[in-house]
């Protein structure tokens, strides 16, 4: 927006302006980083930059203009947060034991405790140890 025109004609690269009046190199765009399991509600906006960590839901329309933490619950706008979804001890469990990684066998066999959280840890870390 700090330029006199936004138009693609001014940019290098493809596009669908038939007519190209100058090559200015475009910024690259920011990356968007989303971790595992995470729930984006529907129309969620996540501007260039932002990292949405492991397990964190993002409520529907929500604006995120900042990172959201492990296990978080944002949302508004701008996206704020709302609470955790577990106490910071099941966070740090759930994070270590990166069950997302999981082979399919083994998420078929864990999945009947997936309701009960201390169960399901509990079952991944027994058979680990």
């Amino acid at each position: 927006m700090d330029w006199a025109g936004m138009s693609p004609v001014f940019f290098a690269g493809r596009d669908n302006a038939g007519k190209k009046f100058a090559e200015h190199e475009r910024e690259q765009p920011k990356k968007i980083t989303i971790g595992h399991d995470v729930w984006i509600g529907h129309g969620a906006i996540i501007l260039p930059g932002v990292t949405i960590a492991d397990g964190a839901v993002v409520g529907a329309g929500s604006v995120v203009t900042k990172p959201v933490p492990p296990y978080a619950v944002v949302a508004g706008n701008p996206a704020r947060l709302i609470r955790y979804r577990f106490p910071e001890d099941i966070r740090a469990r759930l994070l270590k034991s990166q069950w997302w990684t999981l082979s399919e066998a083994d998420l078929a066999k864990y999945a009947p405790l997936i309701p009960d959280v201390e169960s399901f840890l509990s079952a991944i870390e027994n058979d680990r140890t």
